[in-house]
């Protein structure tokens, strides 16, 4: 396990968001402090995700190619890009990202003041992906198309030390177009892919409205409820790299001396909270960006 390639841009990284857009994600939730679906509270979520990456890239000169950033939503039998048209392409590098939002909109945001109240603020946001929540969970074909995507992306690096592309999935479901065992197939597929720094890294995200305790980055599957689903989703889930130990650790209140090659990279009955942290640390590899 290594995944301490240096991000240039010459060897960038790829970033796949996976969601799921079936019908239970029309389910309530909250967001922000107010009342939200699922949908609207992850597209929220992902939209400030991207700026957050489009904002590490920004040099004097504009922004760096560091990032190849795709967003996959599936539901019914369809699997298709999130982000805009540009070129036949589903991955966009920052600068195309930032240059063709879909919307501008306003965001109100709680912040606590020094005195410990809080108020309210409205900020002006970009908007790349919308909300959809509608018929069944085509999980599988999800997984077959993020894998062509990033054989087609591995290839293209071929023989070089790029850091590997990673993938956060985002579901609130079990797969309605295939078997446990086909979905971790699928999954395993994905995951077989890789550079010369290392293999794909999947992340699974279970998202949840109920009060239930979550389970963040288990290091067993005796961590989480006996549910074959959560059973299948820690499976799946690739061990976390050493890069990311003071975050997980600062999350879970594990030992940051250890490594945390054992941990999975999930989470089971995540609220919207816990979802915004596992994608920050998805993605935390502002060190290797040079």
């Amino acid at each position: 396990m290594s995944y301490l390639a240096r991000i240039t841009q010459e060897c960038p990284t790829a970033v796949v968001l996976l969601v799921d857009q079936s019908g239970s994600m029309s389910e309530p939730t909250r967001w922000n402090g107010r009342a939200a679906t699922k949908a609207e509270a992850v597209a929220a979520a992902i939209n400030a995700l991207l700026a957050e990456l489009i904002a590490r890239t920004r040099r004097d000169g504009g922004y760096q190619p560091y990032y190849d950033m795709a967003v996959l939503g599936y539901s019914g039998s369809e699997v298709r890009s999130l982000l805009p048209k540009v070129g036949d392409r589903y991955f966009l590098r920052p600068e195309e990202l930032a240059d063709n939002p879909v919307a501008m909109c306003d965001v109100q945001r709680l912040r606590t003041l020094p005195d410990g109240r809080r108020v309210a603020t409205v900020v002006r946001e970009r908007v790349w992906v919308q909300p959809a929540a509608e018929w069944n969970t085509p999980m599988v074909a999800a997984f077959g198309e993020v894998w062509k995507l990033l054989r087609t992306w591995c290839a293209e690096y071929k023989g070089k030390p790029c850091y590997p592309p990673t993938v956060i999935h985002i579901t609130d479901g079990e797969a309605t177009d295939g078997t446990l065992h086909e979905v971790k197939a699928a999954a395993e597929r994905l995951c077989s892919l890789g550079t010369m720094d290392g293999n794909v890294l999947l992340m699974n995200v279970h998202i949840s409205a109920t009060e239930a305790e979550p389970v963040l980055f288990p290091a067993a599957a005796e961590e989480l409820p006996e549910e074959r689903y959560a059973r299948l989703l820690f499976d799946i889930s690739s061990p976390m790299p050493d890069l990311y130990r003071d975050e997980i650790a600062w999350l879970t209140g594990r030992p940051s001396g250890s490594a945390v090659g054992a941990v999975r990279g999930m989470a089971y009955r995540a609220n919207m909270t816990d979802l915004v942290r596992m994608m920050n640390i998805g993605t935390a590899t502002s060190d290797l960006l040079i």
